[in-house]
């Protein structure tokens, strides 16, 4: 169990890096795959770029729980919260803004299924736990 929650970790932490570090590091080229240009304005640029730290640094905590046993569990919370959040507000946002690109679909899908994979750890550990 534990070696699968690690690799579950190392996925979610991945993923947060790739994605927070693209915002950051390139927004125009990592927005731009969503047919988003950042830089129509200053402001939409500020806006699009700030939550790449976000993302960088819940990857980096999420990479800290592959390590450190005492904060798994609470790694594991931190990732099921977040990734169910993204996915609910892409839901959110399909139903009242309309249907987003394909990469954006595919994001919330992959965000939705991390979620899911982070929910059902936590209930196998608290299961393990208790039984």
């Amino acid at each position: 169990m534990i070696r699968l929650t690690q690799a579950y970790l190392a996925l979610a932490a991945l993923t947060a890096l790739f994605v927070g570090l693209g915002m950051l590091a390139m927004p125009t080229a990592f927005y731009g795959s969503y047919g988003i240009d950042p830089t129509l304005s200053p402001s939409l640029a500020s806006e699009l770029r700030s939550p790449g730290v976000l993302l960088t640094t819940i990857g980096l905590f999420f990479a800290y729980g592959i390590f450190s046993p005492r904060w798994r569990n609470l790694a594991i919370w931190a990732a099921a919260v977040f990734y169910l959040g993204y996915a609910t507000a892409r839901t959110l946002s399909l139903a009242l803004d309309g249907v987003p690109s394909t990469g954006l679909l595919a994001a919330g899908a992959f965000e939705l299924a991390l979620g899911l994979a982070a929910a059902g750890l936590l209930i196998t550990r608290r299961r393990t736990i208790t039984a």
